[in-house]
């Protein structure tokens, strides 16, 4: 009897213990774990979302899922799935359990090289369950994964490889959650994070914030700042990081709420500001965010933004050591001028033309005391200059005054390291704003720009975008990703320049990006958005809408002529009959004035300001006048010029060397004398005639360095001129490039002669950069397949800010960039050479047009090279084209026989 009460008081004891045991396994898979928590705070971005198949409906409507499958990751995550569906057990596939879940995934930096993901799935039913049971054991059966499982502290790892696609992951469960990577590090990382016990979450500062319970937001979004300058540290040079940890130490970490919306993305919350010494934002410490008021400056071409909205811009500077700048002969100065600006700075970068080209610089700083600034200016020029004895130096640009400072890195000493990179300062004073580069060209084009409304606060397309970011900010970045192409390459690393590439399409699609954060008391309200311009497509047939037929009554003997009307600057066109009358086509497509000229016009026709009133008016050459009218197609007072009844003019060139209306008019005959005059029909000395050795290859040039000005003049014999308003030739010239020349020079301005790069391409192909002291900087050789080839530099038709090169040989057509890299070629019908023309309307939007004279055909191609509209123009004449940059469309103006077409079209890259 004792013995048997013995043996079930045992039996009892086991069966408890079981049951207890037993109990506590149940409630350990039931207990609800946060995923946030088992985070490794390495994580640079955690991405949570509650509803995938809504999400993948939404990318499909919205043509943004088309957009992300050109990605090479998306692809190879996608043929992972497909191999895991073809496994997956009976009708229940990936889309049924991951629906309706939270589901986590972080992104992570490994190795300082790669980035990796983590996913972290809950498994909520017993049908779940079961369906990730026989999922695991279908793997195990298949040949098309093996896998293989091990202990990593007490914890079940499991690794599956894809023999078929040799691609790997690593996973294990926790309490009813799934956590799996394709990095077995960060897997051990999470293990061990659970092993120390109740370990805190890493958004544990938004513990209350859920954007998912708000209607159409698709996820939350978590940002690691603290990490960000690791993932950006896998595609910058390391020249950059520097700015980029300052810039990134605003803030410590945010939430943000993901919406799609078509071709837009938008990430809105709050940021958590940084609050470790030397931080970005413990040095602004900003109070009330500002407006971007200095839209209305910024050029059209502007590739990236920064703007820092404060009251005081100073405090970008982190406090200088006071003994260096007591030192200083000019330090207080510099202190009291970097006090007089306020409220606003921004540092633009320019659109740059080629991958090897520095981009060009802008800093704007906001002043409410231009006066108080001017003075401080004219003071410190003044003491930098008292011991070097020398004299200031300033230009005259229009109504604008340039002045140069040589201290270096002036903005960086007025506003910190973020403004480095000024060898020395051309600084311009517009309205409220003080303008720094370190190029005067850049500063006489960004003038350029303004004048002619090409401007942000102008731009139809830029004001859309800015109207769905924020209106005021303390720290915002603007970014055109097609403007900024060749910068982005330029600055990346050479392991993700071919990422960069091949991800093109994607990043060029969301080309207007902003990312802000603004002042909300405790925290910054933050805003990104990705948004596609608006744009529309036509192809096939209905690529060429002809808008308007002008028929006239004798053949048109001229290309087309763009012109301004002289009132209200609309685009007009002007044409050259036959009979040698100019006829005058208004925008409306109503004619406007005639003129009887007599001769054919030699060159083109330029347009001036004269006059009081600032209207426009027209110059243009015949054979042996100069002529000049107004906008009802009188001559002006002592036009024409009757420069000789023997001469045979080629080209009119009209230089403004101040910008003051005080024009020289420089005309080239067929012998090679040049004539000079003033706007009054006065000769200037040195140019009556100007004899040169051989004939003109091309219109003379005109550039102003340094407060000097050189005309610079391109023999067909390859002999190039450098000559300064007398006619006298600059040191250093003529240079003999042994080679004829056919075409003009690409002219690049810099601080002075040395720094001014002027580039050549001979007609047997060789392409020559020199400087205007005469010294020889690069010379290549491009490839000429036969000595039928031949070569010309096509500047863009529109500012020439940029250029191509032209081989054409045996009926065949190929295009080089500045980089010397072939973008296409295409053959023709006949060998005879062809008329190429060059568009660059900003970004992508390049057209390269090539007549055929023969079969009078033009063909029209994309940046790529794609025909437009598969299809041809009856055209034997170069052509104009205009960009309409509200709609995204393109008007061309042709003419063939006795008609002028005015044809719209788009361009579909």
């Amino acid at each position: 009897m004792p013995k048997r009460i013995v043996f079930f008081f045992i039996g009892f004891v086991v069966l408890a213990s079981l049951a207890y045991y037993g109990f506590n396994r149940w409630k350990d898979s039931r207990e609800k774990v946060d995923l946030w928590a088992m985070v490794p705070e390495s994580a640079a971005f955690v991405v949570e979302t509650n509803n995938h198949t809504a999400l993948v409906e939404h990318l499909k409507e919205t043509s943004l899922q088309e957009s992300f499958s050109a990605l090479s990751a998306y692809q190879r995550f996608e043929e992972n799935m497909v191999y895991l569906d073809s496994v997956s057990p009976g009708s229940q596939r990936r889309e049924r359990f991951l629906d309706k879940k939270n589901i986590l995934t972080s992104i992570h930096v490994i190795g300082k090289t790669n980035v990796e993901f983590v996913h972290y799935i809950p498994v909520n039913s017993v049908g779940e369950h079961r369906f990730f049971r026989n999922l695991v054991d279908n793997i195990n059966k298949s040949n098309i994964f093996e896998q293989e499982s091990r202990q990593y502290q007490d914890v079940l790892l499991t690794d599956v490889t894809n023999t078929r696609l040799g691609t790997r992951f690593t996973y294990f469960t926790y309490h009813n959650n799934i956590i799996l990577s394709q990095s077995p590090v960060l897997i051990e990382e999470i293990v061990r994070r659970i092993g120390r016990g109740k370990p805190v979450s890493i958004a544990a500062g938004f513990k209350s914030t859920n954007y998912l319970t708000q209607p159409e937001v698709y996820a939350n979004v978590f940002i690691n700042y603290r990490a960000l300058p690791d993932v950006l540290g896998l595609f910058l040079s390391e020249d950059l990081m520097p700015q980029v940890r300052y810039l990134s130490s605003l803030s410590s970490s945010a939430m943000l709420e993901l919406k799609l919306e078509k071709d837009k993305i938008f990430l809105n919350g709050f940021s958590e500001p940084e609050n470790l010494k030397n931080s970005f934002h413990n040095n602004i410490a900003p109070v009330k965010p500002r407006a971007l008021g200095v839209k209305n400056y910024l050029p059209n071409r502007t590739a990236m933004l920064m703007h820092f909205g404060l009251e005081e811009v100073a405090k970008l500077k982190i406090q200088p050591n006071r003994k260096e700048a007591a030192g200083s002969a000019y330090g207080a100065t510099l202190d009291s001028l970097a006090l007089a600006f306020n409220n606003e700075l921004a540092l633009a970068y320019m659109e740059s033309s080629s991958i090897n080209a520095s981009p060009e610089k802008v800093v704007f700083a906001h002043t409410e005391n231009p006066d108080l600034v001017r003075r401080l200016l004219e003071k410190l020029n003044k003491q930098v200059l008292a011991s070097r004895k020398k004299k200031p130096y300033t230009e005259k640009y229009g109504s604008y005054t340039i002045q140069m400072i040589e201290v270096p890195d002036l903005p960086a000493k007025l506003f910190g390291s973020l403004f480095a990179g000024f060898e020395q300062s051309y600084i311009v004073q517009i309205d409220g704003y003080t303008v720094f580069s370190d190029e005067v060209a850049t500063l006489r084009d960004l003038l350029d720009d303004i004048s002619a409304d090409n401007v942000w606060g102008k731009s139809v397309a830029q004001k859309a975008f800015l109207e769905e970011t924020l209106q005021e900010g303390n720290f915002s970045l603007y970014l055109n990703t097609v403007n900024a192409w060749y910068v982005l390459s330029r600055y990346m690393t050479e392991n993700s320049r071919e990422d960069l590439l091949q991800n093109s399409t994607l990043i060029k699609r969301f080309n207007q990006v902003s990312f802000q954060f603004s002042n909300a008391g405790k925290q910054y309200y933050t805003s990104f958005v990705f948004r596609k311009q608006d744009s529309g497509a036509i192809s096939g047939e209905d690529a060429f809408a002809t808008e308007l037929t002008i028929p006239f009554e004798s053949r048109i003997s001229s290309r087309p002529f763009a012109i301004q009307n002289a009132v209200d600057r609309s685009r007009e066109v002007v044409v050259q009959d036959s009979s040698n009358v100019l006829i005058n086509i208004l925008a409306t497509g109503k004619r406007g004035w005639v003129d009887t000229v007599g001769s054919t016009i030699r060159g083109s026709i330029k347009q001036v300001e004269l006059g009081a009133d600032n209207k426009l008016r027209y110059l243009f050459a015949t054979a042996n006048r100069i002529h000049a009218i107004n906008n009802q197609g009188q001559n002006l007072e002592n036009f024409p010029f009757n420069i000789g009844d023997t001469l045979n003019i080629q080209h009119l060139a009209v230089f403004d060397y101040e910008k003051n209306q005080d024009y020289r008019l420089l005309v080239d005959d067929y012998l090679g004398n040049l004539y000079m005059y003033d706007i009054r029909g006065n000769a200037i000395d040195g140019w009556q005639p100007r004899r040169m050795d051989y004939r003109l290859a091309t219109e003379p040039q005109h550039v102003r360095v340094s407060g000097r000005d050189v005309i610079l003049v391109l023999l067909e014999n390859g002999y190039v001129y450098a000559l300064n308003p007398r006619g006298e030739v600059y040191p250093g010239f003529p240079m003999n490039l042994r080679s004829p020349l056919t075409s003009g020079a690409f002219v690049k301005a810099g601080a002075d002669l040395r720094k001014t790069e002027v580039t050549v391409v001979t007609k047997y192909g060789s392409v020559t950069t020199f400087n205007l002291q005469g010294k020889l900087i690069t010379r290549e050789q491009l490839v000429r397949p036969s000595k039928s080839a031949f070569f010309d530099l096509e500047a863009e038709g529109n500012n020439g800010k940029s250029f191509v090169i032209v081989r054409q040989e045996q009926g065949k057509v190929a295009v080089f960039d500045q980089d010397l890299n072939l973008q296409f070629e295409k053959r023709y019908v006949t060998s005879a050479p062809k008329i190429v023309q060059y568009f660059h309307f900003g970004g992508d939007n390049k057209l390269y047009v090539i007549t055929e004279t023969g079969p009078q055909k033009t063909y029209l191609y994309t940046s790529k090279g794609k025909l437009v509209g598969n299809s041809t123009l009856e055209n034997s004449k170069p052509v104009i084209v205009y960009r309409n940059e509200a709609s995204n469309d393109y008007t061309l103006y042709k003419v063939f026989r006795n008609e002028l077409q005015k044809i719209s079209f788009r361009l579909v890259n």
